[in-house]
């Protein structure tokens, strides 16, 4: 009869284990897949933010900043100034058909010089455009808003973005943003449960991350041979696409 017990509760036990193991298997490659996607797009959203900045900063000085605390400053204290034209003909000439012919043939220089345009001068700090610019890419968008918090940090570390520029350029018209999948994943640990259960589940994730590590842990390998960091711009090319970095 005590064999007989002891069988039941050493099943129920094993039941038990291999129920938790089938979860635990199941839900480690999901859980991978859902931090991998919400780290994109949160590394996304920031590079977003940095490529609209370097685009202000282009037209504002006609090259684009070759250091991220350069674009913060440019960001907290920067302005933007547009001028714009206008033609001013003399009010009593309006109805002067003759004059008004000549007028038409004049050269904007040639009307410059004869006082025939006023320029308005428009300054707009950077802060206030990028509001601007953020409501516009932010109407398209279905997931998490694009906003300058932290903008210049990668999500869930204190690190910054680094720009990195051609090292012959005098003036540097390239840049680039690379973000390593082992930096875009770091601290892999505050986006999953710190419940007791959540650490049975999913304890040791971070280690697929581990060069010491990760060559041990196979299967957690398997699950994420996929997964790619991410660039911003290039070095070689004009270019502000955010793709897939495999370095």
């Amino acid at each position: 009869m005590k064999s007989k017990i002891a069988l039941t509760s050493f099943l129920g036990v094993l039941v038990v284990v291999l129920l938790f193991l089938n979860v635990r298997a199941i839900l480690r490659p999901s859980k991978y897949q859902e931090v991998y996607n919400e780290r994109c797009e949160l590394n996304e959203n920031r590079l977003t933010a940095i490529t609209l900045l370097q685009e202000l900063f282009h037209e504002r000085n006609h090259y684009y900043a070759s250091s991220i605390d350069t674009l913060i400053d440019f960001y907290e204290h920067g302005e933007l100034i547009s001028i714009n034209s206008k033609d001013n003909p003399p009010k009593d000439s309006v109805n002067d058909e003759k004059f008004m012919e000549k007028f038409m043939n004049m050269t904007m220089k040639q009307r410059e010089e004869s006082g025939y345009v006023v320029f308005d001068t428009t300054r707009t700090t950077v802060k206030v455009r990028m509001e601007s610019e953020l409501a516009e890419k932010n109407a398209k968008k279905d997931g998490n808003l694009i906003t300058m918090k932290d903008f210049y940090k990668i999500p869930y570390t204190n690190q910054r973005y680094e720009i990195v520029t051609p090292a012959s350029d005098s003036i540097t018209t390239k840049f680039a943003i690379y973000v390593p999948v082992n930096t875009l994943m770091a601290n892999f640990e505050k986006s999953v449960p710190s419940s007791i259960f959540g650490k049975m589940i999913y304890g040791g994730m971070a280690d697929v991350y581990n060069p010491a590590i990760k060559e041990k842990n196979l299967k957690d390998t398997r699950e994420i041979k996929n997964f790619t960091g991410l660039q911003l711009g290039d070095t070689i090319v004009n270019s502000l696409e955010i793709t897939p970095y495999d370095k």
